[in-house]
């Protein structure tokens, strides 16, 4: 008998052995990313390629596991979270996945978090990230050569011009409409609509702008960089105004991409996000005072060439800084052009600006990181 159990209790260990790595594994917290895939989102692609500049800098750094899907997140020698990561598609693709529970942080565009917002999902911009870059792009054969001309050509053309974009709720296409409305021309997302100057067509992928172009799909477009670089590069487009610049004057620097969360994770995953935040404001400041990392960390991430990321993200702003004042009023902006296009309807109508940051911003995860990040620094 005692013979028995010592073979019983000798399985008993093996299996247990066998057992307990997964058990470790599995206790390992867990914070899911989702991000669009372009350059507007170098930051979280800096932190993931970048892990021994960070160690050396900071002691606060990503281990890859797995390439662009799954990295160990390491404050010194503790393991403090799994990072796995998820493309998805830019507007309220984005948005819609995060709310699904598909993530838990997501990148994008700040005007789908608006209108998400507004139809009382319960999600809120942790923290900014991103200003400017989005352009309008012409073929190689059409002829205006800058916004002033652009104008004049598409209210003379005898049929409208046939003008792209990724998706409904894209910053580039809220920015592009209001500037039409501004110099009064019409517009109709309806094709078989005459009587117009522009047709807007729904490409619903960034990925098909260019491809659209090339084929006569379409005219123009308006995008977010680098798929506007790559028109360049490639000869198929020409980038003749920087969407910043465009009328009526309401968009110079304006906030293009944050960063976001479902409100149940900022209360869930609080200490994990806060720690990604700090290397998310890390990574903005290796961009910003050493452009190079940006280019390349850019660059092998997406699969851009170098030359492209060079052209492109010079036209961008990148900032975590929740004080910047500039940002902020841009999300004032953004909030009442939305109502004033009709895009939306509900919590966010005929808000101040003070209901506004309570509604649509949480930024006491961010300000909590940005002071760890400076006694970081005294280290």
């Amino acid at each position: 008998m005692n013979h028995k159990l010592a073979k019983l209790f000798i399985f008993g260990l093996v299996i247990a052995g066998l057992f307990l790595p997964w058990i470790t594994f599995a206790k390992t917290p867990i914070l899911k990313i989702g991000h669009v895939g372009h350059d507007h989102h170098t930051a979280l692609y800096v932190a993931a390629l970048n892990g021994d500049l960070f160690k050396k800098d900071y002691g606060l750094y990503l281990k890859e596991i797995k390439a662009k899907l799954l990295y160990e997140m390491y404050d010194g020698e503790d393991l403090v979270c799994e990072l796995e990561l998820f493309k998805v598609g830019g507007g309220s693709k984005m948005t819609t996945a995060m709310a699904q529970g598909t993530f838990d942080v997501g990148f994008g565009g700040v005007a789908a978090v608006a209108f998400f917002v507004d139809k009382s999902t319960p999600m809120k911009i942790i923290s900014p990230l991103h200003s400017k870059g989005d352009m309008l792009v012409v073929d190689i054969d059409e002829k205006p050569d800058n916004w002033e001309e652009f104008v004049k050509y598409v209210k003379n053309r005898e049929e409208p011009l046939k003008v792209g974009f990724k998706a409904p709720k894209a910053v580039a296409l809220l920015i592009f409409q209001a500037a039409l409305d501004h110099e009064g021309i019409a517009y109709s997302s309806d094709v078989s609509k005459m009587g117009v100057n522009v047709h807007l067509i729904n490409i619903k992928e960034a990925s098909q702008l260019n491809p659209g172009l090339q084929n006569d799909i379409i005219d123009a477009y308006v995008c977010n960089n680098p798929v506007c670089a790559i028109a360049v590069e490639k000869g198929i487009g020409r980038a003749i105004a920087d969407l910043n610049d465009l009328p009526p004057g309401m968009w110079k620097d304006h906030p293009c991409c944050m960063i976001a969360a479902m409100n149940d994770i900022m209360q869930e995953k609080r200490a994990l996000v806060v720690k990604f935040l700090e290397l998310m404001i890390i990574a903005t400041d290796y961009i910003n005072t050493q452009p190079m990392i940006g280019y390349q960390s850019a660059s092998e991430f997406i699969g851009t060439s170098l030359e492209v990321e060079k052209m492109s993200m010079p036209t961008s702003l990148y900032t975590t800084d929740p004080y910047d004042e500039v940002w902020l009023n841009g999300i004032y902006t953004w909030v009442h052009a939305m109502e004033k296009l009709d895009h939306i309807k509900g919590e966010l109508v005929g808000k101040s600006n003070e209901e506004i940051d309570r509604l649509l911003l949480d930024f006491s995860a961010i300000k909590e990181a940005q002071a760890n990040v400076v006694e970081r620094k005294k280290r």
